[in-house]
């Protein structure tokens, strides 16, 4: 699968997710899943990755314990890392 199709995906997971109509939980593994599958990135986008992919868990467990939570801001900065992903691994 192309690099353009796993943003795409990710993405929708996060728009489904922003509208509820995707359970934290489905959206975390929408986002590990397709973004290990993504090529072509250098060491340091990765590293980002698995930083924004550890805190997510930690907002969904504010969100259910009625805590303040930064899920907004986590995605806002997965979208930015997305957006600097090539379309394609070539």
């Amino acid at each position: 699968m192309s690099n353009a199709n796993l943003k795409r995906r990710i993405l929708e997971a996060i728009s489904l997710f922003e509208r509820e109509e995707l359970s934290f939980v489905s959206l975390i593994d929408t986002v590990e899943k397709a973004g290990a599958a993504i090529e072509a990135i250098p060491h340091e986008m990765g590293v980002e990755l698995r930083s924004i992919l550890s805190r997510l868990p930690i907002e969904q467990g504010y969100e259910e314990e009625d805590c303040v939570s930064n899920s907004a801001h986590e995605l806002a900065k997965l979208k930015t890392w997305l957006s600097r992903v090539p379309d394609s691994s070539l």
